[in-house]
């Protein structure tokens, strides 16, 4: 009787960094933005945030932005759209020429969400306009 109360706060600790299985093999990269630091995995033109950093009761209107900013600097691509929670956002990416030629930067986002019938919380971002970013705290 004793397995089950030391079983499952072990597994419980031990998922909380797990990628999804369509990330599984993919070794993360670090970004830290602001007070949040994601491991972010990319594969084509999805990506996924996994937010690492302690942050007390976070919202999703909060982490969102800094999550697309992580993607966006990381991959160079443009995050137009993600869902998820605050722990684990997956995004879609759309790659440009201009959106690559910002790749290292940063850029601070803004995001809304969007009415949807799913039970994750879907959010449309994009860039500031006119703020030109900068490189993250830590990335690599």
């Amino acid at each position: 009787m004793r397995w089950p109360v030391v079983l499952v706060p072990l597994l419980l600790a031990v998922a909380c960094n797990a990628p999804s299985p369509g990330f599984r093999d993919i070794a993360p990269q670090r970004v830290t933005l602001g007070e949040s630091v994601f491991d972010v995995r990319i594969r084509g033109r999805h990506a996924q945030a996994i937010r690492v950093s302690r942050e007390w009761a976070p919202r999703m209107a909060a982490v969102a932005p800094r999550a697309a900013s992580a993607i966006a600097a990381l991959s160079g691509c443009e995050v137009p759209r993600l869902w998820g929670d605050q722990a684990m956002i997956e995004a879609v990416l759309v790659c440009t020429a201009r959106a690559r030629s910002a790749r290292g930067v940063a850029r601070p986002h803004v995001c809304r969400a969007v009415p949807t019938q799913r039970r994750l919380t879907e959010m449309a971002c994009h860039p500031v306009p006119g703020d030109r970013g900068q490189p993250p705290a830590e990335m690599g």
